[in-house]
This record gives structure tokens, C-alpha cells and sequence, in this order.
């Protein structure tokens, strides 16, 4: 389980001593959860699905509406993200080039799906649910962002950056902190799965070939 220490108080006013990180327990209307690495599907147009997000407080599940500031493909709206089935998925909008070959920092949170709590609610327990080991639509880091306006760029606070698992991630909060659990664990995205040989014999075999010619 990985510590994610935070601090414990009240976001600071203007010239105070700079803005907090985002801690759900702290309390909050919006939570923002925004892509922050690639995936490894391959082509560029391919978008992030996530599969569902559960939130919880003290006193239970809360039921959440969704909305993405960044768009959406038709089929696959907010909505289905906070549904109860996570054989169903949002994906995010086609255009932002997702994928690993074309993925650059400059496009975190260039998909984001925004979770409305109903009104302002201390989040202990945040479920994400991607498409599982191996799927190829599902990111390795995400941000979370903690905002009272509906617009995640309101926020008075920074960003959670986390690492997560291609099934679920569930984060734990108090006003100490966040804890993170990853099932599966966590794995590279963009990097090649273990015992994923095929970019190595490709390479083998167009040196081969290209050998083959030199000796012709």
C-alpha cells in the first residue's frame, strides 16, 4: 500500500502559504479525475476508458452524477461511468491522441471526467475501476482534483498526481493523508508487458533482413 502523505488543514486564503493538495476527506463538491499518462493502444485517435468511480464517506456510498469538460465519444458519455456496471465505460474525446507514441506531459487533463458529489461531501474512500490487466485503454497516472465550482480549473488546491492499476485503484483518506491500493498492481502502460518480446523480434528481424541485402 503506498503512502500519500498530505496536509491535515483547511485550503490557505490568498497569501497565505500557497495552495494544499487535493484530499477528498478535507471536503468537497467536485472531484476531477484527469488522465496523466498514456495508453498503450496504438493508435493516436484512441481515448482513455474508465470503467466506473465509486465514492464513499463515513456514512456510505454516495450517488454521483458525471461530466467531462474535455468531451466524449457519443457512445460512451459520463454517465456510464457512474452507473453501477463497470462493464460499461466513459471514453473520453478522439482528438486529444492518447496512445503512448504520441503522448507529451502537455496533455494531462486533456481527458477528464468530473464527478459531481451532490453537494460539498468528505470523500474517505475513492473507487477507479479501468478495463483490467492488459487493456489497452487504460492510463498509468491520473490527477485528482478537489474544487466547490463545477470547473476543475477552479480549484484552490493542487492536484493529486497517483499512479494506478489497469483494474482498480482504491484511495483511502483522512485529513492525515491518502493511501493507495492497486489490483493489479501497478505496471508502466507504455511500457512492453512482461515477457512481451515482439518489439525485440521485430527489431531482430529487420536487422536481419538489412544484413541479408548488405551481403546480396
Amino acid at each position: 500500500m503506498l503512502q500519500i502523505l498530505l496536509a491535515s488543514w483547511s485550503v490557505l486564503p490568498s497569501g497565505g502559504d500557497g495552495p494544499l493538495v487535493c484530499n477528498p476527506a478535507l471536503g468537497y463538491r467536485y472531484l476531477s479525475i484527469g488522465a496523466a499518462g498514456g495508453i498503450s493502444a496504438s493508435g493516436c485517435s484512441a481515448s482513455w476508458d474508465l470503467h466506473e468511480v465509486e465514492s464513499f464517506t463515513s456514512s456510505g456510498q454516495l450517488t454521483l452524477m458525471a461530466s467531462s469538460s474535455s468531451g466524449s465519444d457519443s457512445s460512451h458519455l459520463p454517465g456510464l461511468a457512474v452507473d453501477g456496471d463497470t462493464s460499461t465505460f466513459w471514453a473520453g474525446d478522439h482528438d486529444v491522441g492518447m496512445s503512448c507514441s504520441c503522448w507529451e506531459s502537455s496533455k494531462k487533463d486533456g481527458q477528464i471526467l468530473t464527478i459531481d458529489l451532490g453537494s460539498t461531501q468528505q470523500v474517505t474512500r475513492l473507487k477507479l475501476y479501468q478495463g483490467g490487466s492488459g487493456n489497452f485503454y487504460a492510463v498509468k497516472r491520473v490527477r485528482l482534483h478537489c474544487h466547490e465550482s463545477k470547473a476543475f480549473s477552479s480549484a484552490l488546491v493542487k492536484p493529486l498526481e497517483i499512479e494506478v492499476s489497469t483494474g482498480v485503484t482504491t484511495i483511502e483518506c483522512s485529513d492525515r493523508g491518502c493511501t493507495t491500493d492497486l489490483q493489479p498492481a501497478y505496471y508502466d502502460t507504455c511500457a512492453p508487458l512482461p515477457g512481451d518480446t515482439s518489439n525485440t523480434q521485430l527489431a531482430v528481424g529487420l536487422a536481419a533482413a538489412f544484413v541479408g541485402i548488405l551481403l546480396l
